[in-house]
C-alpha cells in the first residue's frame, strides 16, 4: 500500500465574484500544492444554500444531538430533503482531510455565509454520523481586512472551529487590503513575498499536520 496525498479544501467567507479573500485562499492553496497535497478550489457562490432554517428540511432526523448517545448515522431520505447545494459541499468536506479558510471581517466577525454554512454542516445528511464534517479535520485560516481592522475574524473562526472538533494550526497573521492590482500579480499571487510567504505557510502546515497524524490514509 502507498500513502495518498492528503486531501485539502480551500474556500473564502466571501461571496462576491472579486473578492480579496478568494485570491489568498488561492495563495495559500498554493503553499499546501507545493507540499505536496491535492487540493480543490471551492467557491461558495457556485454552491448556493438558503439562510439556515429548520423548518425547510427534515430537521429531527438531521439533528447531531439526537443522535450523540446512540453513536448512530442518520437513518433513510429525509422528509424533507437538503438544499442540492449544501449536498454538493458536503461531499467535498466529507472527502478532505483539511481545509483552508480565507475569511474577510464583516462587522467585527466573519461574515454571515461563513456562519450559514457551518450551521448547515452540523445538520447530517443520510449516512453521515454526529460532526463528521468537522471530528479531526485539520485547518489553516488566513485573512485579507482593511487596514486597522486586525484579526478578529480569524479568531472568531478558530475559536469557532475548535469547539467543533476540528484542528486548527496557529499562526496566520491578516494581510492589508490595498487594491488588486497592487495586491495580486497578473497570476492572482500576492505581490508582497513576505505576504505570500506567510500565506503559503499556513498552506503547508495543515499539510504536514495531517500527515503526522495520520489523516491521510492508504490506497492500495
Amino acid at each position: 500500500m502507498t500513502e495518498r496525498a492528503p486531501r485539502i479544501i480551500a474556500f473564502a467567507g466571501s461571496l462576491r465574484a472579486d473578492s480579496y479573500n478568494k485570491k489568498l485562499a488561492q495563495n495559500a492553496a498554493a503553499g499546501a500544492r507545493a507540499a505536496g497535497a491535492e487540493v480543490r478550489f471551492i467557491d461558495l457562490k457556485d454552491y448556493p444554500v438558503p439562510v439556515y432554517d429548520a423548518d425547510i428540511f427534515d430537521a429531527t432526523a438531521a439533528d447531531p444531538h439526537a443522535l450523540f448517545d446512540q453513536g448512530g448515522k442518520v437513518g433513510g431520505p429525509h422528509s424533507k430533503p437538503m438544499p442540492g447545494g449544501l449536498l454538493r459541499l458536503k461531499a467535498h468536506f466529507r472527502w478532505a482531510d483539511g481545509w483552508i479558510i480565507a475569511t474577510p471581517m464583516h462587522s467585527g466577525t466573519y461574515p454571515g455565509a461563513f456562519h450559514n454554512l457551518m450551521d448547515w454542516l452540523t445538520r447530517m445528511a443520510p449516512g453521515e454520523r454526529p460532526m463528521d464534517n468537522f471530528t479531526s479535520k485539520v485547518v489553516g485560516v488566513v485573512s485579507a481586512v482593511f487596514a486597522g481592522s486586525g484579526s478578529l475574524a480569524i479568531v472568531d473562526v478558530k475559536r469557532l472551529l475548535t469547539t467543533l472538533g476540528c484542528f486548527v494550526v496557529p499562526g496566520a497573521e491578516p494581510v492589508a487590503i490595498t487594491t488588486t492590482e497592487e495586491m495580486f500579480d497578473d497570476n492572482g499571487m500576492l505581490r508582497d513575498e513576505a505576504a505570500r510567504r506567510g500565506v503559503e505557510s499556513t498552506g503547508r502546515r495543515v499539510v504536514r499536520l495531517a500527515q503526522k497524524i495520520g489523516l491521510t490514509g492508504h490506497d492500495g
